[in-house]
């Protein structure tokens, strides 16, 4: 393969040429890049089903990996809705999971992830402290 390259230096002279590359049939490719926790970052989307039966922490585990936390609050209230639309969730219920499973989750609890979560159409507040999930609450696994 043949490249041109063209740099311009901070005098104001411009530099050309042109090289042949040719493929390293012998280099190593790199290693897929680790995360904070040690688990390999993975541009695939994880599609196991959701089983409301499994216990919450198991449930989550499987879930939660990888999501922002307006997406695990999200995913928290479906459970705990077990995909219900109809079933009103207590703020104090989701609060208290979520801190028994901050390993899990990612740390303590932060009350923007209701309002991320509002705002991105997965869950609805009817009143204070009250939460339900809305239908295209399956979303925060495609979102990014």
């Amino acid at each position: 393969m043949r490249v041109s390259i063209i740099v311009l230096a901070d005098d104001g002279n411009s530099y050309k040429g042109e090289v042949e590359l040719k493929l390293d049939r012998n280099a190593k490719k790199p290693a897929p890049k680790q995360s904070k926790h040690g688990v390999r970052a993975t541009s695939a989307v994880h599609k196991a089903p959701l089983n409301f039966v499994t216990p919450i922490r198991a449930f989550v585990k499987l879930h939660a990996r990888n999501l922002t936390g307006s997406q695990k609050f999200a995913l928290l209230v479906a459970y705990l809705a077990k995909g219900d639309g109809q079933k009103e969730i207590q703020m104090t219920d989701v609060e208290n999971h979520w801190n028994r499973m901050k390993p899990l989750l990612g740390g303590k609890f932060n009350l923007a992830y209701t309002t991320r979560a509002k705002d991105d159409g997965w869950v609805d507040s009817p009143k204070r402290g009250i939460y339900k999930i809305l239908p295209d609450w399956k979303r925060i696994f495609d979102a990014p």
